[in-house]
């Protein structure tokens, strides 16, 4: 694909999800059954455009997509624990997707960004960590994957460990500290890139650094 095709491609994106979030801010705050109709219809018509864009994505896929964020329009939450050791090496585990990254995921609904972390690292590492401060709170479209659908906002924890041991569960297979310097080929930087845990590692070795926000 050339570089206009690719252009023209990612702006229908942008404009399906345009249509998607005010279909379904208009249906959040719709009076009558034929505003909720009016809008599932713009919802239906934004989840066909994205197809135009996306070749591999049958129509079913993204109409679920659209069906899966209903309601008003925020950026999603994604919480990383940033662990480091003595040697200033940092804690990855192997994803369920085979790749490296910190332990973290998804804010759940009924956790606040400190206590989604410690149960993000705990789950996934096997650790009881104490989180001590923000080091960055960074958007995956700027840093991360210009190209995502959604809107994501990643919070980086610094945290102590208190206690515990990895094991092998469902999400993670394995982890590891490695040298800021030497990190894994198949990191997963759409979770988080070299930079940004180098830009941890500043701000864990100097503490009066304020957190990095975007």
């Amino acid at each position: 694909m050339d570089d206009s095709n690719s252009s023209a491609a990612s702006r229908i994106v942008e404009i399906s999800h345009e249509l998607q979030a005010i279909a379904a801010c208009g249906k959040q705050y719709a009076k009558n059954q034929f505003d909720i109709e009016h809008f599932d219809s713009v919802n239906k018509l934004a989840a066909e455009l994205l197809t135009l864009a996306v070749n591999d994505m049958p129509l079913e896929s993204a109409v679920k997509l659209f069906e899966d964020n209903e309601g008003y329009q925020t950026p999603k939450i994604d919480t990383r624990a940033v662990i480091f050791n003595e040697r200033d090496e940092v804690l990855l585990v192997r994803d369920y997707d085979g790749k490296w990254a910190l332990p973290g995921g998804w804010c759940d609904y009924d956790q606040s960004i400190v206590s989604n972390t410690v149960k993000e690292a705990y789950e996934e590492a096997g650790l009881r960590v104490k989180p001590l401060r923000l080091a960055a709170a960074h958007s995956h479209k700027m840093r991360n994957n210009p190209n995502s659908f959604f809107s994501v906002m990643r919070f980086f924890m610094l945290c102590e460990v208190e206690s515990g041991e990895f094991t092998a569960n469902s999400e993670t297979s394995e982890s590891a500290y490695y040298p800021v310097d030497a990190l894994p080929s198949d990191l997963n930087s759409h979770k988080a890139t070299p930079e940004q845990i180098k830009r941890c590692l500043l701000c864990w070795k100097d503490p009066s650094m304020m957190p990095e926000i975007d």
